[in-house]
């Protein structure tokens, strides 16, 4: 009895360590402190690094980069053009555009019936043992059976299912409401992305094209440093200039050939960015045709109202997400729907032939076959789920509540930008003039200075002096140039008129 009593407990505690490895895990964890994960905790293998590289290659393969020439110089409507045909987002943004019309379609299938066709062949080997008594006048009577019998049996089912919905309530047209909203919602992403890819080739080509201009800016400079540590040099050989003079000449030239080469970074940096926008690889010797700056125009055409007035009636990416809020309004009614009963018709034809033997018994085979029609009305009422719908309909409503905020938000952000566009633009127009100016006259002193030092009027200061004032007006003249192209396009953007 005892070593019954010890088998039964090792037997019992053998089948809770393999019915809960967990138990023999967390024991060893404790004396080893080492954690062994269970085996239905195991994490699926993680693809290598060189697998993953080679998914990479061969998903850049299915997308052509050879698209730009490299011998030809691109204006900024042609490179607009290169990116919205290749940059990824413009493909990523028509993808999800495909997938909302799809969602349109599925939703709209809803009204329609469904129709399953049903078919099953099989078969198997079945037997019995009858045993069995009767009650005859109150004492029970045991009754012999033909008690054994098998035999195989072969059973081949076929039907047509045919389900309709005849009301719910609102909760298909609701759906296909929140599909539609939605699709509306992605084509004006779809649009907007456009937008703003166009808007950021527009800023890359004209950024780029403002450190070609300080490229020039920093050779005249390193020219005019040149001239001034020539003349410097001449003076110095004559005995007319001391050392310290001709080092500030050298310095001065030093200086300037470390801006040339930071703006020739620069300038390489900014072709990179432009490269990567349209969609292109960094070794595509890319060119890009110069931009005349003074084409641009110098007014405001419209008061700001009527920009920000546009912003309200054509920014695509506010307008994308008013449709969102609907799509989510329409969802939270759908919710609701779902909620409530809903009724259908279902409707059956099926036929059945079944063939088995019969081993031990007069009979030997028997074949049964049969045909079934019928309809039913049905109505579905999810009475109680555990608070699953009534949790469903309150994310449905916060989703909305969240989308109409972000509404506004989008709202706000848009008119803000606008005014701050605005102003920029506005600001940088009235600086053009007074940058005009100050070219001439840092080049008018420049001239003059250098001509008096090299008749040994002016001090060696003067003329470094002055020349640093005509670099920077250069530059000034530059960068104002490049705030007025880039404050205007980034105003037409935000009032969705790009």
């Amino acid at each position: 009895m005892k070593q019954y009593l010890r088998f039964s407990v090792s037997f019992v505690v053998l089948t809770y360590l393999l019915v809960h490895p967990m138990s023999l895990t967390s024991a060893r964890a404790s004396s080893d402190s080492v954690s062994i994960p269970a085996s239905k905790d195991k994490q699926a293998p993680i693809p290598s690094s060189a697998e993953m590289t080679r998914q990479m290659e061969l998903m850049a393969k299915l997308h052509d980069y050879s698209f730009v020439d490299p011998k030809k110089s691109y204006t900024l409507p042609e490179l607009v053009d290169l990116a919205q045909r290749h940059n990824p987002s413009t493909r990523i943004s028509w993808e999800m555009a495909v997938q909302a019309a799809a969602s349109t379609g599925m939703s709209e299938a809803q009204f329609y019936p469904t129709l399953t066709v049903e078919s099953s062949y099989g078969g198997g080997y079945w037997s019995q043992d009858l045993t069995g008594a009767k009650s005859q006048s109150g004492i029970v009577v045991p009754v012999n059976f033909n008690d054994k019998a098998s035999g195989n049996y072969s059973n081949l089912s076929a039907g047509v299912n045919l389900r309709y919905t005849l009301f719910d309530f609102g909760q298909r047209i609701a759906n296909t409401k929140a599909a539609k909203r939605t699709q509306t919602a992605v084509n004006l992403s779809f649009n907007a992305t456009h937008q703003q890819v166009t808007f950021q080739v527009t800023q890359a080509y004209y950024t780029l094209e403002t450190d070609r201009r300080l490229i020039e800016t920093a050779e005249i400079s390193a020219k005019s440093a040149e001239d001034v540590l020539a003349s410097t040099q001449a003076k110095y050989d004559q005995g007319l200039l001391t050392e310290p003079i001709l080092l500030q000449a050298k310095q001065a030239k030093a200086q300037a050939s470390f801006d040339l080469v930071n703006a020739h970074s620069n300038w390489e940096v900014a072709r990179l960015n432009l490269i990567q926008i349209i969609g292109a690889e960094p070794e595509c010797g890319l060119q890009v045709a110069s931009y005349d700056f003074s084409r641009l125009d110098s007014r405001l055409q419209a008061p700001l109202d009527q920009f920000v007035q546009s912003a309200m009636k054509q920014k695509l990416d506010l307008l994308a997400k008013v449709a969102k809020a609907q799509a989510a309004e329409q969802s939270f009614r759908a919710t609701k729907a779902g909620t409530l009963p809903q009724f259908s018709i279902k409707g059956v034809q099926s036929y059945q032939n079944f063939n088995t033997t019969i081993n031990g018994g007069e009979i030997h085979n028997v074949g049964l076959s049969f045909q079934n029609y019928g309809g039913s009305v049905n109505v579905e009422w999810p009475f109680f789920d555990g608070g699953l719908n009534r949790n469903k309909v309150k994310q449905a409503d916060s989703s909305w509540k969240e989308a109409n905020e972000a509404v506004l938000l989008a709202r706000d952000e848009a008119v803000a930008t606008v005014w701050r566009s605005y102003t920029t633009a506005k600001a940088s127009l009235q600086r053009k003039q007074s940058a005009d100016e100050l070219l001439k006259a840092s080049q008018s002193s420049y001239d003059s200075l250098m001509a008096s030092f090299n008749l040994g009027r002016t001090q060696i200061q003067d003329v470094l002096t002055a020349r640093t004032s005509l670099a920077q007006a250069m530059t000034t003249k530059a960068e104002c140039d490049q705030s007025i192209a880039a404050s205007l396009a980034t105003l037409a953007y935000a009032s969705g008129q790009l």
